[in-house]
């Protein structure tokens, strides 16, 4: 029963959902970076992959969240590679 009690501890725990939007907003940043900078630099559209290790780099100077903010970059250039070599594509119809 202890391990039941403590899942809802970490359920209800405002720290661990603080860290979890901090890596949600890592991983949303680079889309964010992309479409203010890939109109003015038309040939960095095509690598969201570079935007991803840009958010990882800078997420290290965040005086808060700095590992959280580069997990969610970190994450985003694994998913956008993961497109890229059409990983993705058979991870999601693996079992289908």
């Amino acid at each position: 029963m202890a391990e039941l009690s403590q899942s809802f501890d970490t359920i209800m725990d405002a720290e661990m959902w603080t860290r979890v939007a901090a890596i949600t907003a890592g991983y949303f940043a680079p889309t964010v970076l992309r479409n203010l900078i890939g109109g003015a630099v038309p040939d960095m559209a095509d690598q969201p992959e570079l935007y991803g290790v840009a958010v990882v780099g800078a997420g290290q100077m965040s005086p808060m969240y700095a590992n959280e903010l580069s997990l969610g970059g970190g994450i985003h250039t694994l998913d956008a590679a993961a497109e890229r070599f059409d990983v993705k594509s058979t991870i999601v119809n693996a079992g289908a």
